[in-house]
């Protein structure tokens, strides 16, 4: 996987975000749950309108990230992230221990986040196959 600290001095942010205007691969690329929750918000919106976006996506790799973030979700949900975790606040080097795989986990025992960025990657998913490139 890429980097996931660009430095974006366009827009004077610490990584590269997709926004409604923008389109740029490398802000599917982060480990960071926030840059990608924006990213994911603004792509689904310029996947449902733009005919450029969605071909551009079946060129660069983005259809194939949003189909790993997917991937990764079904395989083994997260479990439940402290709001500290989402927003960045913890130290840079913390790396929760991944539990081991699991098909369907109880009720309330996967991350909501995780739960709504792959929605949003889903979105985007059927908004390429469904309205084509």
């Amino acid at each position: 996987m890429r980097e996931s600290n660009f430095a974006f001095p366009a827009q004077n942010k610490a990584c590269v975000c997709i926004t409604s205007q923008l389109y740029d691969r490398r802000a599917l690329d982060t480990s960071s749950a926030l840059p990608l929750f924006n990213s994911l918000t603004h792509l689904t919106y310029l996947t449902s309108t733009s005919p450029r976006i969605r071909e551009i996506m079946t060129m660069d790799g983005g259809l194939e990230r949003l189909v790993r973030i997917l991937r990764d979700f079904c395989m083994s949900p997260p479990p439940p992230q402290s709001p500290a975790a989402f927003y960045g606040l913890l130290p840079p080097n913390y790396r929760p221990p991944r539990p081991p795989p699991q098909l369907n986990p109880p009720q309330g025992q996967f991350d909501k986040h995780a739960a709504y960025r792959f929605s949003l990657a889903f979105q985007c998913v059927v908004n390429i196959g469904v309205r084509g490139s």
